[in-house]
């Protein structure tokens, strides 16, 4: 099982949102994980904080699974 404890955070300049980022750190199989992933501005889509602790879950599950099975 994967305990993840995090912050999520937005930045906006003149009223864009620019930056979105979620940072914290995982418990998971007696190791513990620190993560940190950041969404910049972007033409082509929009960013949201929820977005970024979206792909952490799913880049720290993934580790663990691979990573950490014994």
């Amino acid at each position: 099982m994967i305990s993840i404890y995090g912050k999520t955070g937005m930045g906006k300049a003149h009223g864009i949102l620019v930056d979105a980022w979620f940072a914290g750190f995982a418990d998971a199989a007696d190791k513990r994980i620190y993560f940190c992933v950041y969404l910049g501005e972007s033409d082509s889509e929009n960013v949201s904080s929820a977005q970024a602790r979206e792909i952490a879950v799913e880049i720290v599950s993934d580790y663990a699974a691979c990573n950490l099975a014994e």
